[in-house]
């Protein structure tokens, strides 16, 4: 995992290999949030679980 610094914020990236393509990934949180770690985690998996529902046949 790498870190650049810069004026207002630290990133930290990753690359993930899937097939043959490779995908870079950027993460940064915002420092002036009211939301948790906890509260993003669980918004993301409420979102999954609603793509699921609406519509892909092998999702369970």
């Amino acid at each position: 995992m790498e870190q650049t610094t810069n004026k207002e914020q630290v990133m930290s990236s990753f690359t993930k290999k899937i097939g043959q393509t490779t995908f870079k990934v950027n993460v940064f949180f915002a420092e002036n949030t009211t939301s948790t770690f906890e509260d993003k985690l669980l918004h993301l998996m409420a979102n999954d679980i609603a793509n699921r529902k609406q519509g892909t046949p092998d999702a369970e």
